[in-house]
């Protein structure tokens, strides 16, 4: 997918989280936003570090909590909570990455998270159609996105609940228990399974979690204990000049809407990875690695660029 469909897939996307968001009475931001308001970079709009402009980043400047009590079935009824009130636990699942990013084996998915989503999913012999709700955490569009082409859900099922980190809020660590907690609140309306993903780190950490109005057949069906995985990245060395292929880049933006700075993690003519970034200021560099060129419908990732080391930064010659 080239760049500027990825932009609309990911501005159609927050556009539909911001429609949850606005029925939310809970929300920091509950108002409805179009597509294009989203994906078009402005004075209001800027790109912070792309691909995403600022109305796709998380706001965690929001003043948001949430409860969650947690009982066995015996005490809830004893306590005389209502049956249509219960929601069950039917289990859940954890799985770590490497909190090393240079040593996952690729940019391009989450092996944790799909590790994660996976191992609930199967536990409870349940496949992605029986699912009503879902909440992926949505810090930025990549996580939803990533979650949502592994699991192959319907365009219908929006993944979440909340409204998401830029529309309802992302009050950093809270975020999950109101994902939980506005997931209870769909299955007392009525809804039947919800698959809440919650994420920590750069996409290092991933617990699951299914909550559901009836009791699963077999009960708690998960082992919550999280899987560390093991991965067999491409060698790593120092970088040199020459050409390079770019595995993954971001590029800073300054607050005067222009590249100023890019990360690159690329491979060199071995195969072995090499990370680098160009000198703060350097726009040339930012510039050519950047989305925003003249040719916006080029794609950077997997493209050949020749470098020089300059006083321990990259200074891009050709791309």
């Amino acid at each position: 997918m080239d760049p500027e469909s990825r932009l609309a897939e990911c501005s159609d996307l927050y556009a539909a989280f911001s429609v949850i968001a606005e029925k939310n009475p809970y929300s920091w931001n509950g108002r409805a936003r179009t597509a294009t308001d989203i994906g078009t970079p402005s004075p209001k709009n800027r790109i912070v570090c792309e691909p995403y402009p600022l109305s796709m980043n998380a706001m965690p400047f929001v003043d948001q909590a949430a409860c969650i009590v947690l009982t066995s079935l015996a005490e809830a009824r004893e306590r005389g909570v209502p049956e249509s009130d219960i929601v069950y636990v039917w289990g859940g699942a954890g799985a770590e990455d490497s909190v090393d990013i240079l040593a996952r084996n690729s940019f391009g998915r989450s092996a944790a998270m799909e590790h994660a989503l996976d191992r609930a999913m199967n536990a409870a012999e349940i496949g992605v159609e029986q699912l009503d709700v879902l909440d992926v955490y949505s810090c930025f569009p990549i996580v939803p996105s990533l979650a949502t082409r592994h699991l192959q859900t319907p365009t219908s099922l929006i993944p979440t609940v909340t409204g998401g980190h830029s529309s309802f809020g992302g009050p950093l660590s809270s975020h999950s228990l109101h994902s939980i907690t506005a997931s209870v609140r769909e299955i007392r309306g009525g809804k039947k399974c919800a698959l809440v993903h919650a994420n920590g780190g750069y996409l290092t950490y991933h617990h699951s979690v299914l909550l559901s109005g009836d009791q699963h057949p077999l009960g708690y069906v998960s082992d919550p204990e999280p899987a560390v995985l093991q991965s067999d990245p491409p060698h790593r060395v120092p970088v040199e000049d020459g050409d390079l292929v770019v595995e993954t880049v971001s590029v800073e933006h300054s607050r005067q809407q222009e590249p100023n700075q890019a990360f690159l993690v690329a491979l060199d003519e071995h195969g072995r990875r090499v990370a680098a970034q160009t000198a703060p200021g350097d726009t040339a560099s930012a510039h050519a690695l950047s989305l925003y060129r003249s040719d916006p419908a080029r794609e950077i990732i997997g493209s050949t660029v020749t470098v020089d080391i300059i006083e321990g930064n990259i200074r891009v010659r050709s791309s």
